[in-house]
């Protein structure tokens, strides 16, 4: 590394990937549906509601393992808001996207929990060399 170049902290680069994953899903938690369009099979909207939460609670409990209650609660408490605004974008509230979202969010939080715990406070990526 050059004299002078600062190095990227984790919880940083963690930070600024949640964040990112925090718009994305505003974006199109509020986005308006046209109800001609379909996304695929019925239920299958559960199936990409699993996946944005896990990948929204993944990124910071990955670099800071004692984060991952706070993570959950707060992505949980942002998907139920976001949940209970929608009416006001012309969308359905769900119950069943609550839910969907919660699971998402414990499972990505509680795996990257673990993996965080193995590799970057096992000294993994933490050698000189890196």
């Amino acid at each position: 590394m050059a004299k002078g170049q600062k190095k990227f902290r984790p919880i940083v680069i963690g930070s600024i990937v949640t964040l990112v994953f925090l718009v994305i899903i505003t974006l199109l938690s509020l986005a308006p549906i046209h109800p001609s369009g379909s996304f695929g099979p019925v239920g299958v909207d559960k199936v990409y509601h699993v996946v944005a939460y896990f990948c929204f609670a993944f990124p910071l409990p990955l670099t800071r393992p004692r984060l991952t209650a706070w993570v959950v609660l707060g992505v949980i408490a942002f998907g139920g808001s976001i949940e209970l605004i929608q009416y006001l974008f012309g969308r359905e509230v769900s119950f069943g996207d609550f839910v969907a979202n919660g699971i998402g969010a414990i499972a990505g939080a509680v795996i990257a929990r673990q993996l965080g715990l193995l590799f970057f406070w096992s000294g993994e990526f933490n050698n000189v060399n890196n």
